[in-house]
């Protein structure tokens, strides 16, 4: 007679001599475990795995026999008694409720209806007795433990809040997580707004992998209970080093902070426990807790950050004033009209006006690459390298070669510029320039007519060994020429239309007998009216010159 048959011709007293037998083995173990055992031992089974219902999930909790591992409930769950493979999956059921799967590998399938009715019966009424034995315990713990801790999340609260030191508060929430589970490791990772890794601490031992950092996701609002996370994943990570684990999810309304994660709950005797319902909830409220304080000492530093910054940027906005001229010099013969509004505190145009010997004034406009501290990094280099070689220099040629070859030497930044670098002879109106990539300058005569000064060379610090071409125009009396930067002709309105040149060229010939400065202003005036509602873009400079 085979075993399986054995097991069903006996009576009841005799499953509960083996379950008696199992409970004398070791009367410390659970009793799923004991079950499992009994149900193994009585059924010939080569190995039992008993999963008890957990909300909305089974959770393994006892087992009997070398492949018992292996046994994990089907999907959907069975209402009824059969087989999934080799594996008989008994619903353990009572009152109208199943309470728990039994799974029971090698039981002969015309022995199976016999087993199946006779452990489903009485292992259902185990198992739910045994449900609500911890059904009501576990009350009578929350019950006991709820004041205990509202108080204890109370007192953590108050530690978090006056903490606005990022690095300070990181160590603070993760001591304090593990102290309040009694865990025996811990791991928080804070996130930054693109979701690279802002801070990393452990405590105790490393047991989540750190290139899965940035992508392990717990579920907001949620904690992540794994009581075997050495063999089974936890959210979706294969954990190291950790027996059991409980993770919770850091965030704040609309953006994810990180995570924090705890293993290996630790008795008084040593042992590894299983985390609880009661763990979890309270791990989650304490996460919610420092989500809160890290969200506020993170917009603390940004703050201060954002001040270090503007300070920053307004001391050397500063300096770029002092590089720009404060007033432009009285020459015989011309008029000299500029005016720079940059985009930002500090931008990447640049003018500067020079008198020379024997009555000549050079002038130029500048538009470095970029904006922000970088471009004015190099505005203030290109202010030193004219300032250094417009004395040595034989032709406005030569001179934006030094200025180029100065650039590739002395920049710390790898951008280049466009230039507009103009020489007048206001006795003979002879113009001398070089526009080094730079937008046309417009040169409207007293007559009315209107020409485009265009470029005669790459940009300043684009190409090594560029060389420029010099142009020579002559300026009659009442002749008014315009040098300047794209921000103008480049400004957009709502519609996404540009300025453009067609734009400036009519502004300024609409204008040309009025006082430069006057021109400046009622030009750049237009700009803004046409880009209103729109930021602007770009730095905006002018530079107007009329020979008188």
């Amino acid at each position: 007679m085979s075993s399986a048959s054995q097991a069903s011709s006996r009576p009841l007293a005799s499953f509960w001599k083996e379950l008696h037998a199992a409970s004398k083995a070791g009367e410390d173990r659970p009793l799923p475990v004991r079950l499992a055992e009994a149900a193994q031992q009585w059924s010939g089974a080569r190995a039992a795995a008993l999963h008890l219902r957990d909300k909305d999930a089974w959770i393994g909790s006892g087992q009997s026999g070398d492949e018992a591992g292996t046994l994990l409930p089907p999907e959907p769950s069975p209402e009824a008694a059969g087989f999934v493979g080799e594996t008989l999956w008994i619903p353990l059921a009572a009152e109208g409720e199943v309470h728990g799967q039994l799974g029971l590998l090698g039981v002969p399938a015309e022995e199976a209806p016999e087993v199946a009715a006779f452990l489903g019966f009485v292992l259902g009424a185990q198992v739910a007795a045994h449900r609500l034995s911890r059904q009501v315990k576990g009350a009578e713990f929350e019950i006991k433990t709820r004041l205990l801790e509202l108080e204890s999340l109370y007192d953590l609260g108050l530690s978090l809040g006056g903490q606005l030191d990022l690095g300070a508060l990181a160590d603070e929430v993760l001591f304090r997580s593990i102290s309040l589970t009694d865990a025996g490791k811990g791991t928080l990772v804070l996130l930054d707004d693109g979701g690279r890794m802002l801070y990393e601490r452990n405590l105790g031992g490393d047991f989540v992998p750190r290139d899965r950092f940035a992508s392990w996701r717990i579920p907001d609002g949620e904690a992540v209970i794994n009581n075997f996370a050495a063999s089974l994943p936890t959210a979706g990570e294969r954990l190291s080093g950790c027996e059991k684990c409980l993770a919770v999810s850091i965030a704040v309304p609309g953006r994810r902070l990180g995570f924090l994660a705890v293993a290996d709950k630790e008795s008084r005797d040593g042992r590894v426990l299983d985390f609880t319902a009661t763990d979890a909830r309270l791990l989650s409220l304490f996460a919610n807790q420092a989500a809160a304080a890290i969200e506020t000492a993170r917009l603390h530093q940004d703050a201060i950050e954002k001040e270090r910054i503007e300070r920053e940027l307004e001391l050397a906005a500063a300096i770029q004033r002092e590089i720009l001229p404060r007033s432009l010099p009285a020459i015989p013969g011309v008029e000299l009209a500029a005016v720079n509004i940059p985009a930002r505190h500090i931008g990447g145009d640049y003018y500067d006006v020079f008198p020379l010997s024997e009555g000549r004034v050079a002038f130029l406009v500048a538009d470095v690459s970029g904006k922000g501290v970088p471009a004015a990094l190099l505005v203030s280099t290109v202010h030193a390298a004219v300032h250094l070689q417009i004395d040595e220099a034989k032709t406005i040629a030569d001179l934006v070669s030094r200025i180029d070859r100065h650039l590739r030497r002395f920049a710390a930044t790898r951008k280049f510029l466009t230039l507009f670098f103009g020489l007048l002879e206001p006795g003979t109106g002879v113009l001398r320039y070089v526009s080094a990539g730079h937008n046309p300058a417009l040169l409207m005569r007293e007559s009315g007519q209107r020409e485009q000064l265009d470029s005669t060379g790459v940009p300043v610090g684009m190409l090594p060994n560029s060389s420029w071409r010099e142009e020579i125009r002559d300026l009659k009396p009442g002749d008014l020429l315009c040098v300047y930067s794209d921000g103008l002709t480049e400004a957009v309105n709502a519609a996404d239309e540009e300025f453009g040149l067609d734009r400036l060229g009519s502004d300024l010939s609409s204008r040309r007998a009025l006082p430069l400065r006057q021109i400046c202003d009622e030009v750049l005036g237009k700009v803004a009216d046409f880009a209103q509602g729109m930021p602007q873009y770009d730095d905006q400079t002018v530079l107007l010159v009329r020979r008188t």
